[in-house]
């Protein structure tokens, strides 16, 4: 706990009593509460309409939604259990062609055993997991929805710690961790920009990042053609999920200024996922785990799919993207 502080101001925080365990900040007095073992670091008044709309889509409270069910306990072990396994022994960090392309670009970061990793909207801890099992790191999970959180302590089977916090607000002090990623949680955030800007200030000097999230520039791919050919009738997949609103997503060269102007070195954007490896994702989902048992067809089909799909990546155009960068080192 010696890298949690206030997210307001960042002051130090102290350990409230046993009967109502709670955290409360020595400078400004701010009570943060617990409940099973789970802190609280979001403020509700500080939350716009967005973030209120965001807040209750993910914890179940308002209307339908299409996200994981972190009310069951034993889907969420089973979820858990099958990505790890998969990380153990196909080193992927997701059960997909996509967790394939995802591993090689974080595998450009050099993550080292023993660092210390911060996931910025962990949900049920899966990436944190997968990340523990291949390289050895330890981790650590924010996410705004105490549901997820609660579910990923409730099973955490690689000892991680999580706690329930801002994106926009870490409740951790400066230069405290060596990476920190996020999946799928700037598209849902009010203020993109500063959401980087936290990112960048928990990380160490040398630290690095990684964010992934839908991208704006989504000709050519998969989901676009289906909305062209159906007159925008036919929108699947990340575009269709509950609290995604198509406006908010980023271009790669928009959160690469982000990254940029927070004061990150070697900032890059790789486009993924955008026709034909997305299609074989979602038309044979289990494909990937039949050709794992012969590794020359695995190897064939990845260079085919990869091919087919490098001339709109290449110009930036995927379904969704990933962006890099490196805290410069202090001289």
């Amino acid at each position: 706990m010696d890298y949690l502080c206030c997210p307001a101001c960042h002051g130090v925080l102290e350990e409230g009593t046993k009967v109502a365990p709670h955290l409360t900040c020595a400078e400004c007095g701010a009570v943060f509460p617990s409940n099973i073992g789970v802190t609280d670091f979001v403020d509700s008044t500080t939350l716009d309409d967005f973030a209120m709309w965001q807040h209750g889509l993910y914890d179940g409270e308002e209307g339908p939604r299409d996200v994981p069910d972190y009310a069951e306990p034993e889907a969420v072990r089973r979820h858990t259990d099958h990505c790890l396994g998969v990380a153990r022994e196909h080193g992927f960090l997701m059960p997909t062609w996509l967790g394939v392309r995802c591993r090689e670009v974080t595998d450009t970061l050099g993550p080292r055993e023993g660092e210390w990793l911060l996931d910025v909207g962990c949900s049920v801890g899966t990436v944190l997991n997968s990340m523990n099992a291949i390289y050895g790191i330890r981790g650590v999970g924010v996410d705004f929805s105490g549901a997820a959180i609660k579910a990923a302590s409730a099973y955490n089977p690689c000892g991680n710690e999580y706690y329930v916090a801002d994106a926009l607000r870490l409740p951790v002090m400066d230069a405290a961790f060596d990476l920190a990623v996020s999946y799928g949680v700037i598209e849902h955030v009010s203020d993109p920009e500063q959401m980087v800007r936290e990112m960048v200030r928990i990380l160490k000097p040398g630290g690095r990042m990684l964010i992934y999230t839908p991208c704006r520039n989504d000709a050519w791919s998969w989901h676009w053609w289906q909305r062209v050919t159906s007159g925008e009738r036919y929108d699947l997949g990340v575009e269709n999920l509950w609290g995604h609103e198509r406006e908010k997503f980023l271009s790669p060269p928009q959160l690469a200024s982000y990254l940029e102007g927070a004061g990150l070195d070697r900032v890059d954007t790789v486009a993924v996922h955008t026709l034909y490896t997305l299609m074989f994702d979602e038309m044979f989902p289990n494909a990937v785990f039949l050709l794992l048992a012969r590794p020359w067809a695995f190897g064939a089909v990845r260079r085919i799919l990869e091919l087919a799909d490098s001339l709109p990546n290449d110009r930036g155009y995927g379904n969704e993207f990933l962006a890099v960068g490196w805290k410069p080192r202090e001289d």
